[in-house]
């Protein structure tokens, strides 16, 4: 494989979280992308500001706006942790419960929305909590999740965060410990290549780890920062070759995700198109 395709690039909504998601659609579909990694959050849509009994008309407004912006989405990314009160593996067993049956909720969305996949988290511990306990609970409660999405015929992918975010999975191995530990082929690896730079890892070094790799978080940092391609320190471009070499044929998300970007995510967009079309890994005719 000479290049990857522009077509396999999506971008993730989170960037717009100022703006309405009508905008953010029309924002993306503009700058020539067809994939959307649809971001769960207020005030574009998740459970904090949803009505009860109103779930499926929000969803129904969103096909719509997707399909007037022939946009497809690649991923549903529910915000599930730090910003909402959503912890699968709290040590408080009614957040537990309540976290599990909120995501059970958005993989439903994620079947109605025509998604690709779910992206589940697997929650965090306190850092003077017992950290093997919430472990276990992490595991226990993947399974539970992953066991409802087989139901629900709707595959996941799972990346590695930053500790600030999950002190039970913050590199390759955290990684490679739950997907393993939870033991179904439905749910499979994500690389988060901001995650990697700041923990000091390649994205080689997740294709040796897992072989199949199903997705990518793509951004520029410094080496964190989730920013623009060329406006930090990165090597976004070996990332893409990396990809190259691997005939790396899934989707890619453009996380996009920095404070200074939120008053004016549509330029940041528009950067992120255009930085694309220039790199020599992208075939931007297809």
């Amino acid at each position: 494989m000479d290049k990857l395709k522009f077509s396999q690039f999506g971008v993730m909504s989170v960037n717009y979280q100022l703006y309405s998601l009508e905008y953010a659609l029309a924002s993306i579909a503009k700058a020539g992308f067809r994939y959307v990694d649809l971001w769960g959050g207020a005030p574009h849509y998740s459970y904090f500001d949803t009505a009860p009994g109103q779930r499926d008309r929000r969803i129904g407004e969103i096909r719509r706006m997707l399909d007037d912006n022939g946009l497809k989405v690649s991923v549903f990314t529910a915000e599930q942790i730090c910003l909402y009160p959503i912890n699968v593996a709290s040590s408080n067993p009614y957040v537990r419960r309540n976290s599990l049956e909120i995501v059970k909720g958005y993989l439903e969305d994620t079947k109605a929305l025509g998604a690709i996949y779910f992206f589940p988290q697997m929650g965090y511990c306190l850092f003077d909590e017992d950290e093997a306990a919430a472990y276990d609970r992490s595991i226990e409660s993947l399974r539970e999740i992953n066991a409802y999405a087989e139901k629900l015929g709707v595959k996941m992918v799972m990346e590695q965060l930053q500790r600030y975010e999950s002190n039970l999975c913050y590199d390759k191995t955290t990684l490679k410990r739950l997907i393993d530990a939870v033991g179904s082929p439905n749910l499979t690896a994500c690389i988060d290549c901001v995650a990697a730079a700041a923990g000091n890892e390649t994205v080689e070094s997740y294709f040796e780890t897992f072989g199949t790799i199903n997705h990518l978080h793509l951004a520029d940092g410094c080496p964190e920062g989730h920013m623009v391609p060329g406006e930090g320190t990165n090597d976004v471009e070996g990332y893409l070759e990396t990809l190259v070499r691997h005939n790396y044929t899934g989707t890619i998300t453009m996380e996009i995700n920095n404070q200074m970007y939120f008053d004016d995510p549509d330029a940041a967009t528009r950067k992120t198109a255009e930085w694309l079309r220039r790199c020599r890994w992208v075939d931007a005719e297809h």
